[in-house]
């Protein structure tokens, strides 16, 4: 930016070469003047300064606050006017340096107003691109969005297909769980049953065998009844062959 004013620059510092000496500075004169503080408040106006006392006070290198003041609110109290006769004072100027003026100051207004036209389209590509990009990010949230909703719709359809099942397994499971509870019951009054009937059997067996045993040994042993006259039974001859083969004849 600098380098492109800068031989608007160079024409202003010769122009303001060329205009009269300003009047000397305090002390020079013996006290403060209307016209030191007016030059020192004008200055810290254009450098985009509040003009105060102390600012005043050190831009003209001295003087009582006590006489800064009240001069500084005349100052204040004329601005307006100074403002208004602006373009007449722009016409006090010589001829040479008002025409030097003007053309420098048309120059400025013709780039100013280049640079800000291309400012202004650079803002407005920039703009347009950032309103693609927004209208994109716009799209891709609303597809992101339709598929979030659509996702949310089959688990709530899930979720109530499941709860449905879990309340019809659920009275099913409790049913099963009381059915293993009963017949666990039952095995083990089985078991207990057929233990006791093992024991018993086993007490009816270990009586059993004792009694046996007992019987065994009070019988005395058996005796013989073979009388001594018995004989010994003759056996009948065996017939030949011949014999027995032949059909006997009936009278």
């Amino acid at each position: 930016m600098y380098y492109r004013y800068q031989h608007i620059y160079a024409a202003a510092d010769a122009i303001v070469k060329s205009m009269p000496e300003p009047p000397k500075p305090y002390g020079s004169r013996g006290g403060v003047t209307f016209g030191d503080v007016a030059r020192a408040a004008d200055a810290l106006f254009r450098g985009r300064e509040r003009p105060t006392v102390e600012k005043v006070r050190a831009k003209i290198g001295g003087g009582s606050p006590n006489t800064i003041g009240p001069l500084l609110d005349q100052w204040w109290s004329t601005a307006a006017e100074r403002l208004e006769a602006g373009p007449a004072a722009f016409h006090r100027l010589p001829e040479s340096v008002a025409h030097i003026s003007e053309a420098l100051w048309l120059q400025a207004l013709e780039e100013g107003r280049a640079h800000a036209a291309h400012e202004q389209e650079v803002a407005g590509t920039k703009l347009a691109t950032q309103q693609q990009q927004i209208e994109l990010r716009s799209h891709v949230l609303t597809l992101r969005e339709g598929e979030l909703e659509s996702r949310l719709k089959d688990r709530e359809r899930d979720k109530a297909a499941l709860e449905e099942q879990l309340k019809t397994l659920t009275p099913l499971l409790r049913l099963e769980q009381a059915t293993r509870e009963a017949q666990g019951r039952r095995i083990v009054d089985l078991e207990t049953q057929l233990a006791a009937h093992r024991r018993r059997l086993s007490t009816v067996i270990t009586r059993a065998v004792a009694k046996n045993r007992e019987l065994k040994t009070s019988q005395p042993a058996p005796r013989s009844r073979k009388s001594p006259g018995s004989r010994t039974r003759m056996r009948p001859k065996k017939r030949p062959q011949s014999e027995r083969s032949k059909p006997r004849v009936r009278r």
